[in-house]
């Protein structure tokens, strides 16, 4: 099992931080890889995977969002949680039209990302893509 994890540079390092912890306790016999920028993880996903895969997407701010539209088609065949940076409509209804499993935003509470995390791990950790 894979973990793609895209946590950009940002000014939300309280976020990240939570989240890198959040993303290590529920996939602790994950293989965990980190991105830090678009083409970097274009590159990685452009591999074939020989196991089963799935991302943890942090969006920064609205030009993040936008450089993973163009990506989007890499992400069809992986389930990967989407965190959106604010609640705003266009961003929220941007974040749905990627289609990921699950859809939440950096200022909740990212133990529910753990717990959905362990479950997908749970779903597809006996899975090859």
């Amino acid at each position: 099992m894979n973990i793609l994890f895209y946590i950009p540079h940002t000014d939300i390092v309280k976020e990240k931080q939570r989240l890198y912890r959040v993303v290590e306790m529920a996939g602790a016999k994950a293989k965990t890889e980190i991105f830090r920028n678009v083409p970097d993880l274009s590159r990685r996903l452009s591999k074939p995977a020989e196991t089963a895969t799935i991302a943890v997407v942090l969006i920064s701010d609205r030009g993040d969002l936008n450089d993973f539209v163009s990506i989007r088609h890499l992400l069809s065949d992986i389930p990967f949680i989407l965190i959106l940076p604010h609640r705003d409509n266009r961003t929220t209804s941007i974040g749905f039209n990627l289609a990921p499993r699950f859809l939440t935003y950096a200022d909740t509470d990212l133990r529910e990302v753990g717990a959905v995390l362990e479950k997908m791990i749970k779903n597809y950790s006996d899975r090859v893509v």
